[in-house]
């Protein structure tokens, strides 16, 4: 009976001191190597969900293009650093303009270095585009992209700078691109439209 007794005592033991720290060790060890990329993952998560935003947005536009018909066309209009929507030109005027998108905190659009250059893009009835900034049977760009009260708080951060630019790539030439940037860590995206109108936002 009583040599039972001491056996069961003997499996209701705890872990040891040594057991418990060499454990805490394994985990620290772990934490250390794996918070370096956590970090960078959650870095380039936003910059990557922000590009991921803008290129539904464009798709958006393209969709109401062929969707409604369009004559005039449907203008996708990056509106200042942080903001777009897209405009349905053939609405009357107090109906064209699509909620106004801000960008995340951080992030921003950059300037085009590749001229032509504009604010913004035309997609036409069939889903392609246009360069508003190009010419070349390309209507003039949207005047209107803000109401008055969006203008007294939002759109004006270079307002009307010109974001879209043309590809300068060899492989996409005739793309438009805008560029999207993450100002603390300077990491950018960037998303092409292709001739036809598709849009690629980069991988």
């Amino acid at each position: 009976m009583a040599t039972h007794v001491s056996g069961l005592r003997a499996r209701e033991r705890g872990f040891s001191l040594i057991e418990m720290l060499i454990v805490v060790a394994i985990i620290a060890i772990m934490a250390a190597v794996a918070l370096p990329n956590i970090g960078q993952f959650i870095r380039n998560y936003k910059i990557r969900g922000a590009a991921q935003q803008v290129a539904g947005e464009l798709q958006a536009a393209r969709s109401k293009a062929i969707m409604t018909n369009t004559n005039a066309g449907v203008s996708f209009v990056v509106v200042d650093a942080d903001s777009y929507r897209y405009v349905m030109e053939d609405l009357p005027a107090g109906e064209q303009l699509s909620p106004l998108r801000d960008l995340p905190t951080g992030v921003r659009f950059v300037v085009a270095a590749t001229p032509p250059a504009g604010p913004s893009l035309r997609f036409n009835r069939l889903g392609g585009y246009c360069n508003p900034a190009a010419g070349g049977g390309c209507t003039a760009a949207v005047a209107v992209t803000c109401t008055a009260e969006e203008i007294s708080t939002r759109c004006n951060r270079e307002a009307g700078a010109s974001f879209v630019g043309t590809d300068s790539g060899a492989a996409l030439s005739g793309s438009l691109v805008l560029t999207l940037l993450e100002e603390n860590t300077g990491l950018q995206r960037t998303i092409r439209i292709v001739p036809g109108g598709r849009v690629l936002p980069q991988p």
